[in-house]
């Protein structure tokens, strides 16, 4: 009967040993802030990927274009050879660089959290989170503060063009646009 009984009404103990840990949902400013924050950490990543790949290509087919030009076509394919093994180093170069914005955006927008907070006041800054949760990709929202991994996977979903992802992300660049700009120094004064 007691055993039946702690089964119903379980003591204040136990339930706070059954209780799964929760997460904190973040703040709506720290929504904001995470969305625009990840937004541009997916651009600029994806732009660097980008240019680094033209850079890698245009450099291969230059040098071994003047290594053929001079009678050493050994040489044009040597010099490509060289800089694709270059590739996975510079790749992790840029990956690193992405990842040193990022975490320096992250701490730039806590530092500055109270001084950005009040210009988010606006209700344009609520469409984009709310747009976020019209999407599911089985990864952290974009309203989240996110690692690199996830930020790699983002910018995936964006390079291999996937419909979904591509649709979200041209709503949120037209929402970023849309918003108001924040003041300058010399309007704070």
């Amino acid at each position: 009967m007691a055993e039946e009984n702690r089964t119903q009404n379980p003591t204040k103990l136990e339930q706070t040993n059954n209780l799964e840990p929760t997460k904190q949902e973040p703040s709506r400013e720290k929504k904001i802030l995470n969305l625009v924050t990840n937004t541009g950490i997916i651009l600029m990543g994806t732009l660097m990927g980008g240019l680094t790949e033209v850079m890698m290509n245009l450099t291969g087919t230059l040098a071994s274009g003047m290594a053929e030009t001079f009678g050493a076509e050994k040489s044009g394919e040597d010099v490509k050879r060289e800089i694709k093994q270059k590739r996975p180093e510079i790749d992790d170069k840029v990956k690193s660089m992405v990842s040193d914005v990022r975490k320096d955006l992250y701490a730039q927008m806590e530092e500055k959290r109270k001084e950005i907070e009040p210009f988010l006041s606006d209700p344009a800054f609520d469409v984009g989170p709310k747009k976020i949760d019209e999407y599911d990709f089985s990864l952290p929202k974009l309203t989240e503060e996110l690692d690199d991994n996830t930020i790699a996977q983002y910018a995936y979903l964006l390079v291999s063009e996937d419909p979904n992802f591509s649709k979200m992300f041209g709503e949120l660049t037209q929402w970023m646009n849309t918003l108001p700009k924040f003041p300058s120094d010399n309007e704070k004064k």
